[in-house]
């Protein structure tokens, strides 16, 4: 997510996670999709169903084998319902909703899907260096979604992380990313006042497990609730990529925000990159009022990605967007009114790791970190 990715060369991490308390169709009930709607929402991509307004689509298995995306909510098609579904084997996205409001996926299952999203034939994202024709492509995606809850899945063995909240706009993240697929003078169509609660995602590779980030230059997500998920990272695969996991909230692009976010009562364990990250990314962009609380955090940042060592939360600044420094009369990336509390941070170097202009208000922590490590380190 963040621009400065290590190469992560370590042996894999093998575990296994249970299905437990959702009730979903079986997906042996489903035969592999014979029929994709062709370029969805002129994205260049297809898919297995594509949702209408007002319509709940619940208690059956989608097998997208074959189709780009499994289930496609388009521009405004509003108070879509997706409940109890179980969808696989979508070449690039799980369930896709952009540009539209009052969207709901609750008890439902993504596994198996996003592996068509990385080729070796396309030029490397800025960035991530992924090799790939779309920006952002998470089994369950929202670009330019409000009021919209994701809430009680399962997100498991997919090829380019769990789930997605961004912005839209002259840069679609979901769409091709060569013409015509994107419109360069497409409206800015922020998000807000989204939930994502209390879902489990794992082995979902070569992306972050949580994102909440922008994507477009002055783009902003606002009031957005991040709570009571479990994400597990599995560690690197030599033939899959590695299992970055993580909860992510950046402002990316410049001139882009990210505000109002809490951050509550998730588990996040065995990450790539650090437990909880809250970044501001390029020239003029910021963060303001994350707050991060009642968190679980142990064993991550393992591949010393944003902290030179294991850190559970993170919060810093990088001013050198796509490696170009802050032009004159800019100003800084910089995190607002960051605040870290009550959260149970255990088996981490570092238990809080923060850098930039603005420090993080931190209290009422407890934190057990590794030999010679620092509970805290502010600089």
């Amino acid at each position: 997510m963040v621009s400065h990715k290590k190469s992560i060369l370590v042996s894999a991490v093998a575990a296994s996670t249970a299905l437990v308390g959702v009730v979903v169709a079986s997906p042996a009930q489903a035969a592999p999709n014979r029929s994709c709607t062709a370029n969805v929402g002129n994205s260049g991509l297809s898919a297995a169903v594509v949702a209408h307004s007002g319509q709940r689509i619940a208690y059956r298995a989608i097998n997208a084998t074959g189709c780009d995306i499994g289930i496609y909510v388009g521009q405004g098609v509003s108070h879509v319902r997706i409940d109890g579904v179980w969808v696989t084997g979508a070449g690039f996205q799980g369930i896709f909703a952009e540009k539209t409001s009052h969207i709901s996926i609750e008890h439902s299952v993504v596994t198996d899907g996003g592996w068509k999203t990385i080729d070796p034939t396309a030029p490397p994202l800025a960035g991530n260096g992924l090799h790939s024709y779309v920006g952002q492509s998470f089994a369950i995606s929202l670009f330019g979604v409000s009021h919209s809850t994701v809430r009680g899945n399962l997100v498991f063995n997919n090829g380019r992380g769990g789930i997605g909240v961004m912005d839209n706009g002259a840069n679609d993240p979901g769409h091709l990313s060569m013409a015509p697929y994107q419109n360069p003078s497409a409206a800015p169509v922020d998000a807000s006042y989204d939930s994502v609660v209390g879902n489990r995602t794992w082995a979902n590779y070569n992306g972050c497990g949580l994102v909440a980030a922008t994507q477009n230059f002055g783009g902003s997500l606002s009031h957005l609730m991040l709570a009571d998920n479990t994400i597990a990272g599995q560690g690197l695969s030599m033939t899959k990529g590695a299992d970055v996991g993580g909860l992510v909230v950046a402002a990316d692009p410049p001139d882009s925000s990210v505000s109002n976010v809490s951050v509550r009562g998730n588990r996040v364990t065995n990450s790539v990159e650090g437990g909880v990250v809250v970044n501001a990314e390029a020239f003029n962009s910021f963060t303001k009022d994350v707050t991060v609380e009642g968190n679980r955090l142990s064993g991550n940042n393992w591949g010393a990605q944003e902290a030179p060592k294991t850190a559970g939360v993170v919060v810093f600044e990088n001013p050198g967007w796509n490696a170009q420094p802050v032009p004159p009369q800019a100003k800084a990336p910089v995190n607002i009114n960051t605040v870290i509390t009550r959260n149970f941070i255990t088996s981490q170097f570092y238990g809080i790791w923060a850098t930039g202009n603005q420090a993080p208000k931190v209290r009422w922590n407890y934190i057990r970190v590794t030999a010679g490590g620092m509970p805290v380190s502010i600089g």
